[in-house]
């Protein structure tokens, strides 16, 4: 009795479960829009907190690397005790780190900035020639064909007319709508510099007691998850870091390494607006398949107005040198560190980058890449646990699995599928712990 009364209230448990999470579900659904914007403003409320994780995740490498060295120099040198020498070190240790990481971006901005804005200047002031230039050529062009410049004046006509009535009826009414973007751009600078002033703060006291701070994490994981659920989060957990350092340190050193190359090249080939060009390339090859892509058009049409021809050189020059990073550079920083094809990186680029803009973009690989490994132990542990084949391979020209001995049987007279070379999912990653 005691067991039939269990296994009802087992059920009725479950029903309970499945019919709230359908509410809520139903209810997130429902009220998308005010989620949304309850979201928004939390996030909004706790993004000093945000960025300082960000800047200590950052920071925390070169702070433990420096912290480690410090120790051991004071403890072995100095003669005084290891509690003080490791306080005295972490004291330094944490100084040194935020004052060499504040100069090396005051050294890139010095060098990099007033080449910018003078590239940017003589860019706007020689515009006006480079214009009347690229017009003359194409009248030059157009007379010795009189049809072509018929079409042409044409288009031409009806381009100001459009642009006289986009002047007369859009330009005019936005304006007051643009100083009102101006002033909420200058709202929204004094907002992200009280932010990262705060993270800065918020960053050092978590990079101070980070120690602390994941032994009380693991504490309430543990307390809330149990054994068998916290070790299968940690080690996830460890995966995900390994992840995000990996792809993402390796993506922004590889972007520098290409912006350093362009700063030798483009000179080298007397290249107008180099270093802004540089800049373009580097900044936007940060953004995994599409970057290479995003960066040359803005790189050509600056190039074109000042020289055509050299533009045709400088998108040679462009395709090369991803060619170079794709094959050679890229694999040797990175490696295969996601185990992603290039559709999932793809899909996931356009997924994430759809809903989160830049930071999606270049975060969504490695969110997509913990989530095809979790999903991937999950479908494997599935198919163990009914006994039938885990890798991938196994199902290449499948008709059905025996119900009996739980083996595939091929189709008869198809031809062998090329699985010998495929990505075997199973064995994508070392697995996580077992549930």
């Amino acid at each position: 009795m005691k067991e039939s009364m269990k296994k009802y209230f087992g059920w009725g448990l479950t029903v309970v479960i499945v019919g709230a999470l359908t509410l809520l579900i139903f209810f997130c659904i429902y009220k998308f829009q005010t989620l949304a914007a309850g979201v928004g403003k939390l996030i909004s409320i706790l993004m000093p907190i945000i960025v300082g994780i960000v800047i200590a995740y950052v920071l925390s490498p070169a702070y433990n690397w420096l912290r480690i060295r410090l120790r051991r120099l004071l403890t072995g040198r100095v003669g005084m005790g290891a509690a003080r020498a490791a306080r005295i070190a972490d004291v330094l240790a944490m100084i040194g780190t935020f004052v060499g990481a504040g100069a090396l971006i005051a050294g890139l901005l010095a060098l990099i900035v007033p080449q910018i804005v003078t590239s940017v200047s003589n860019f706007a002031s020689t515009l006006p020639s480079n214009l009347m230039h690229v017009s003359q050529s194409l009248q030059n062009l157009l007379a010795s064909n009189p049809q072509l410049e018929e079409n042409a004046m044409s288009l031409y006509a009806q381009g100001v007319n459009y642009i006289e009535q986009w002047i007369q009826q859009s330009f005019a009414p936005s304006m007051q709508e643009a100083l009102n973007y101006v002033s909420i751009g200058v709202m929204s600078t004094v907002t992200f510099l009280k932010n990262f002033l705060i993270g800065i703060i918020v960053a050092i006291y978590l990079m101070a007691g980070k120690e602390h701070f994941i032994r009380q994490l693991r504490r309430c994981l543990y307390a809330v998850c149990g054994v068998r659920w916290g070790n299968v989060i940690m080690e996830y957990s460890r995966y995900s870091h390994q992840m995000f350092s990996g792809f993402v340190g390796g993506k922004l050193l590889d972007s520098f390494l290409i912006f350093l190359i362009c700063t030798v090249v483009l000179p080298l080939m007397n290249m107008p607006y180099a270093i802004l060009i540089s800049v373009i390339i580097g900044v936007t090859n940060i953004i995994p398949f599409f970057g290479p892509f995003i960066g040359a058009v803005p790189a050509f049409v600056i190039v074109l107005i000042e020289d055509p021809l050299k533009s045709l050189y400088l998108l040679i020059f462009v395709l090369v040198l991803q060619q170079f990073d794709g094959n050679i550079l890229g694999p040797k920083i990175l490696g295969n560190s996601t185990g992603l094809s290039s559709f999932w990186v793809l899909f996931a680029i356009l997924l994430f980058g759809g809903l989160f803009g830049f930071v999606g973009m270049l975060i969504g690989v490695p969110v997509f890449a913990i989530l095809y490994r979790i999903l991937t132990d999950i479908v494997t542990r599935l198919l163990r646990r009914r006994q039938l084949p885990v890798a991938t391979r196994e199902y290449g020209g499948l008709d059905h699995i025996d119900a009996a001995t739980h083996l595939p049987v091929r189709r008869k007279n198809s031809r062998q599928e090329e699985t010998q070379n495929a990505p075997d999912d199973a064995q994508t990653g070392k697995g996580a712990g077992k549930p």
